[in-house]
């Protein structure tokens, strides 16, 4: 049986509101825009979602789902080294590799967030960033050892963040750079190797001096 005319006007208004959303950003983007996207009503929005605002918070539930990332740090099997190439592994070909438009849209989402945020980035950290963080802590802990200082271990998580999120960040920069770099897409098994075994000698060093 067919969807009725209100599910698939419904469904149809979400798939325009994130390409809308990663295009514009929440504050650019009008009911208009996603309307005629959608080929609906510019009444259809606060009919089924209640407003811009509410369809945006959908658009967030949508593209952040519940208890997406498989928790690699607590695999018994695998020494903290191993856990870290398959965290940065799994996070690095989310992020460049995983080429379904819904994956591009959200990362889009995501960094025009951190430039300019609206009420609803605690929302994405509560469900895409702090798993992640709260992982990433769990495996440097285990390398750096149970009494490293909080500091220290806040530092080293932020400076691997950054080493994945450079290309992300930077792309357009680095398009222009002279040698050119290689990309990552491509080359992922080469660059997630590469900032594995970058972190590894930087944590080393850090164990030793603290």
């Amino acid at each position: 049986m067919n969807e009725t005319p209100d599910v698939n006007t419904k469904d149809a208004l979400l798939a325009a509101a994130i390409e809308v959303f990663a295009d514009k950003g929440f504050d650019a983007a009008t009911v208009r825009d996603i309307c005629g996207r959608a080929k609906a009503n510019v009444a259809a929005v606060n009919y089924h979602f209640g407003g811009k605002d509410a369809l945006y918070v959908a658009v967030l539930e949508e593209i952040f789902p519940k208890d997406e990332h498989p928790q690699i740090a607590k695999d018994p099997d695998l020494s903290p080294q191993e856990r870290l190439h398959n965290y940065l592994s799994d996070l690095t070909s989310e992020i460049y590799e995983r080429g379904n438009g819904m994956v591009t849209q959200r990362w889009a989402i995501f960094l025009r967030e951190m430039a300019k945020p609206s009420q609803n980035l605690d929302f994405i950290v509560k469900r895409q960033v702090q798993p992640r963080t709260d992982e990433l802590r769990n495996i440097l802990t285990e390398i750096l050892g149970p009494d490293v200082p909080g500091a220290v271990l806040a530092f080293s998580s932020s400076n691997i963040w950054a080493l994945v999120l450079d290309h992300l960040l930077t792309q357009p920069i680095i398009d222009r750079l002279t040698p050119q770099r290689p990309s990552v897409r491509g080359n992922i098994d080469d660059f997630v190797d590469h900032i594995v075994k970058f972190s590894l000698g930087g944590l080393s060093a850090v164990k030793e001096n603290t």
